[in-house]
């Protein structure tokens, strides 16, 4: 099987600040190696993600000090969106950051999806969100753990990448639950706790405006096969909205 991921070649190339060029034809072997050997798969996705958390952590992935700002086309918050993660062990902002960072940055740097973004097309990657210090690709705005605590990830001026819609990802705010729930739903307290963070933090948002990713994006079933109602089933999402 031909290697998808050498280490020591990306240890160089992530020197070089448009590294993320190579990221695109990665991806689509990970696809066929998906559809080969789910398993491995896994096993080699896991070994990138390690690789450029521990390079990120080192300071040593190429990344673009000052850059565009697409937080200029923050809008006001109308819209909510529902999302899971996609492990059943704990998700570590650091994790977050580098998925985010090769899945939706890398990809779009590379090819830009907008006119009015062809200006960033061979720049080092910019997201413009830093803390202490250290620059972050986070999707979400708030992660909710399994004992129902929630943590903020993204301030409300920044838009985080996370819908597949860029119209609502300027307008949204998006909250994750963090466990696998695509054949499942979360506990009472995880959803007690989305409801309480809802209507602490956005009371303005109707609940009309709350949806789940796969009601942006046809292409997921995220945040669960079991969010919407089918037939005389209902889905989780009624469960959330009835305590708002």
């Amino acid at each position: 099987m031909e290697k998808i991921f050498d280490e020591n070649e990306w240890v160089e190339k992530i020197k070089n600040p448009l590294w993320y060029e190579g990221v695109p034809f990665m991806v689509r072997k990970m696809f066929v190696l998906k559809e080969q050997d789910d398993k491995q798969y896994r096993i080699e996705r896991e070994h990138i993600y390690q690789f450029f958390e521990n390079q990120l952590a080192l300071g040593n992935v190429s990344l673009g000090e000052t850059g565009k700002n697409f937080d200029n086309e923050r809008k006001g918050i109308d819209t909510i969106v529902i999302h899971h993660t996609y492990g059943d062990i704990e998700m570590t902002k650091e994790r977050l950051s580098v998925m985010e960072l090769l899945r939706l940055y890398a990809t779009f740097f590379a090819d830009p999806t907008y006119e009015a973004d062809k200006e960033i097309k061979g720049q080092p990657i910019f997201s413009g969100h830093f803390r202490e210090g250290k620059q972050v690709f986070y999707p979400y705005h708030w992660i909710i753990r399994k004992n129902g605590e929630f943590e903020q990830l993204l301030f409300d001026n920044e838009i985080g990448w996370h819908a597949g819609n860029w119209e609502v990802n300027c307008r949204s705010v998006a909250i994750v639950f963090d466990n696998n729930f695509e054949n499942s739903s979360p506990s009472k307290i995880e959803i007690e706790s989305a409801a309480k963070l809802i209507k602490e933090k956005y009371p303005n948002v109707p609940k009309e405006r709350i949806f789940g990713h796969r009601e942006i994006n046809t292409k997921t079933t995220c945040p669960s096969n079991l969010f919407l109602q089918e037939g005389d089933k209902k889905g989780w999402k009624e469960d959330l909205l009835n305590l708002l």
